[in-house]
């Protein structure tokens, strides 16, 4: 009897780790962040007609278990500064969330 059992064990741990397997990959298919930020990037500048990136973009947070990422872009358009904040999927399509003036 103790046989049967070993190799049922057997057979249902194999079982199991080949769906992990296959499982895994989909479940955590995300956009990487330097894609996130180029994404908010294009994003932030699609808002004016003369735009330049002023600094680097920022992953500020990774929204659980969505996985969204909440990305900062800088943005300078004549003498005035912009924070653009964008909500960025898994397929890296990028959501405006909102935007602030820096230095007013």
């Amino acid at each position: 009897m103790r046989v049967y059992w070993d190799t049922f064990f057997r057979r249902l741990l194999a079982i199991l780790t080949a769906g992990l397997l296959f499982l895994v990959p989909a479940a955590y298919a995300e956009c990487l962040d330097r894609d996130a930020k180029a994404a908010s990037d294009e994003k932030a500048k699609a808002y004016f007609k003369v735009a330049e990136i002023f600094h680097p973009a920022r992953v500020l947070k990774v929204h659980h278990p969505s996985r969204r990422k909440e990305v900062a872009s800088y943005v300078k358009t004549g003498e005035k500064h912009y924070s653009i904040f964008t909500l960025i999927d898994a397929d890296c399509n990028a959501r405006f969330i909102k935007r602030t003036r820096q230095g007013d």
